[in-house]
């Protein structure tokens, strides 16, 4: 589960592929005709740049943000998914500890009055979430070492409650708890962290794919490559969410065929203006 890309950053590889596709496809054509463009207009001495190789270290920028992306996308479900096992791992002690609270509940009810609960912290609804369980759990254990309340059950019960053995039943799983959480809290911070860098490399993708975009489709309408130009302006407003997806969706997705195909033919905007192509840059946010 851990190891699936979301939909999201697949259909951004996807458009990533079409572009490399046809950079390195197309490139040593256009390399040539870029150097006949190119050719009347240098001096005697100079030396015409290798334009096909300009465009494959294009590719390869591009190439390593995508990669950049994609490996961030991953460790953030990986660690999702290291946290989804700690969590379920906290439930054994939260679930026992949260027994153990219960039955002290009903003794002390029991024997000593509902009045009582209140003085040793038992009045409260039970937490659900291990953190707030633990909590509970100390609070309890320091309220039954510390109330001044009488623990005298009355006039069938002679003896009073021993106040350290009570406390003593909680020591272990609480201790236990106390261990659990500590990995959760830790475990949460490594996701926090991240998801910051998933977002952040996102959005570098996102800016940096516009970018040089807008390079090679410049690069290929000088070199005379109109409908290859054409071809790979659309990707840049793909990069927009699709679908009504929203930021933190947390489907993990395999992508559509047309999504995961870099084969899939794109269709020509035509006359798409500069304004179009600023607004799908604006448009495109990570998802979490």
């Amino acid at each position: 589960m851990a190891e699936k890309l979301r939909r999201m950053v697949m259909r951004r590889a996807a458009l990533c592929a079409r572009v490399l596709g046809a950079a390195r496809v197309q490139g040593p054509e256009i390399g040539v005709k870029l150097g006949e463009f190119l050719s009347p207009v240098l001096t005697d001495g100079e030396v015409l740049p290798d334009q096909a190789s300009t465009l494959e270290l294009y590719a390869r920028k591009l190439e390593s943000f995508r990669d950049a992306m994609v490996d961030s996308d991953a460790d953030y479900l990986a660690q999702r998914a290291i946290l989804a096992d700690v969590t379920s791992e906290a439930e054994v002690p939260a679930k026992e500890l949260k027994s153990s609270i219960l039955s002290l509940r009903s003794t002390c009810e029991g024997l000593l009055g509902k009045e009582s609960l209140r003085s040793l912290g038992l009045d409260f609804l039970i937490a659900q979430e291990p953190q707030g369980l633990l909590r509970q759990g100390e609070i309890i254990r320091e309220r039954l070492l510390s109330s001044e309340s009488e623990l005298t059950p009355g006039r069938w019960v002679k003896n009073p409650l021993a106040r350290q053995e009570l406390a003593d039943e909680l020591d272990e799983e609480i201790a236990e708890l106390r261990i659990q959480v500590k990995r959760l809290v830790e475990q949460r911070k490594v996701v926090d962290t991240a998801k910051v860098r998933k977002d952040q490399t996102q959005e570098e993708f996102d800016r940096q794919f516009i970018l040089i975009v807008r390079v090679l489709e410049t690069v290929f309408r000088v070199a005379g490559e109109t409908e290859l130009a054409d071809r790979i302006r659309p990707t840049v407003r793909q990069l927009g969410r699709e679908g009504g997806e929203t930021p933190d969706q947390d489907e993990l997705e395999a992508p559509s065929e047309d999504e995961s195909s870099p084969e899939v033919p794109l269709a020509s905007t035509g006359g798409s203006s500069g304004s179009e192509v600023e607004t799908a840059a604006n448009a495109a946010s990570p998802d979490a």
